[in-house]
C-alpha cells in the first residue's frame, strides 16, 4: 500500500483529506480528537512532501504495547490478592505463578503442576513467570519466594539475585520445600505462596495442603468411609510451561553431571 507511485499517495491523501474535512465541518467528533485527527494529517502531508517513506514510518512506531503478554486466571487471581499487601508493587507484571510437585509414583518420581498438595508427596518448588519493563531490565533483582502455613508461620523462604531482562523471565528457586519427611512437623490447612522481587509484593498465591494417607485413614469414620474426601482439581494434571519444563530438564542434567 505504502510502496505505490507518488502520485497514487498524493490521490490518497486528497481523499483521506476530504474525508476528514466532512467530518469536521458535520462536528461528529468531539473538538479534541478532532484537533488531534487534523494535526496527525498535516503531519503526514509533511512527511509525503519531504518524500520521507511512509512504509518506514510505520514500521518505526512502537508496537510493545499491542503484544503485551497475558496473565493466566491464577496469576491474576494472585495479583488481586497482593494489592491489598502494604509492599504491592505493580512495576513488574506477574504472568504465571504456582508449584512445581514431586509426586512417587509406582513408576517412579514423577513431576506436575498443583495447587492441591498431600503430605504424602515428596516435596513442591515454588515458580512465577514474570514479564520486566525495560527500565528495570538488564540488572540483578533480588527475587523471594515464601511459603506459609495457614497460622501465617513462614516454613520455606527462598531469596536470591537473579539475573533480569526485558519480556518474560522464569523465576525458579534452586532448592525444594521437603513435605512427607517433614509431614510430622507440618500442619495441613490452607497455605500461602508469596512471590516478592526487590522487595516489592507481585503475587500472593493460595493453595491446599491435605493430610497424609495415614492420618486420613486414622480419621475414617466407622462406616469406612472418609469424614473428608480429598480430591484434586484438574489442575493438577495441568502441564507445566514448556520453558520452564526445559529449564527443570537442564537443572536435572546439570545436578547429574556434577
Amino acid at each position: 500500500m505504502f510502496q505505490q507511485s507518488r502520485r497514487g499517495t498524493l490521490v490518497w491523501l486528497f481523499i483521506v483529506g476530504l474525508a476528514l474535512s466532512l467530518t469536521l465541518v458535520a462536528g461528529e467528533v468531539p473538538t479534541e480528537i478532532g484537533a488531534a485527527l487534523l494535526a496527525a494529517y498535516v503531519g503526514l502531508a509533511l512527511l509525503v512532501a519531504r518524500n520521507v517513506p511512509l512504509g518506514d514510518v510505520i514500521g518505526a512506531l512502537p508496537t510493545r504495547a499491542l503484544r503485551q503478554p497475558e496473565s493466566t486466571e491464577v496469576a491474576r487471581e494472585a495479583v488481586a490478592r497482593a494489592r491489598s499487601h502494604p509492599a504491592y508493587d505493580a512495576l513488574v507484571q506477574l504472568l504465571d505463578v504456582g508449584l512445581i510437585v514431586d509426586e512417587q509414583r509406582p513408576d517412579g518420581l514423577s513431576l506436575r503442576r498443583g495447587r492441591f498438595i498431600s503430605l504424602d508427596d515428596e516435596g513442591i518448588r515454588p515458580f512465577a513467570i514474570v514479564n520486566v519493563p525495560d527500565v528495570l531490565a538488564e540488572r540483578l533483582g533480588r527475587v523471594r519466594f515464601e511459603l506459609r502455613d495457614e497460622t501465617g508461620r513462614a516454613q520455606y523462604v527462598y531469596e536470591d539475585e537473579k539475573w533480569l531482562q526485558a519480556g518474560e523471565n522464569i523465576l525458579l528457586p534452586d532448592y525444594r520445600f521437603p513435605i512427607r519427611k517433614n509431614r510430622a512437623e507440618l500442619e495441613a490447612g490452607g497455605w500461602t505462596l508469596l512471590v516478592m522481587v526487590d522487595g516489592g509484593m507481585i503475587g500472593m498465591h493460595h493453595f491446599s495442603l491435605s493430610p497424609s494417607l495415614q492420618d486420613r485413614r486414622r480419621d475414617m469414620a466407622a462406616d469406612g468411609e472418609l469424614r473428608e474426601r480429598i480430591w484434586r482439581s484438574g489442575q493438577d494434571d495441568e502441564s507445566l510451561p514448556l520453558s520452564l519444563e526445559e529449564l527443570l530438564r537442564q537443572q536435572s542434567r546439570q545436578r547429574h553431571q556434577s
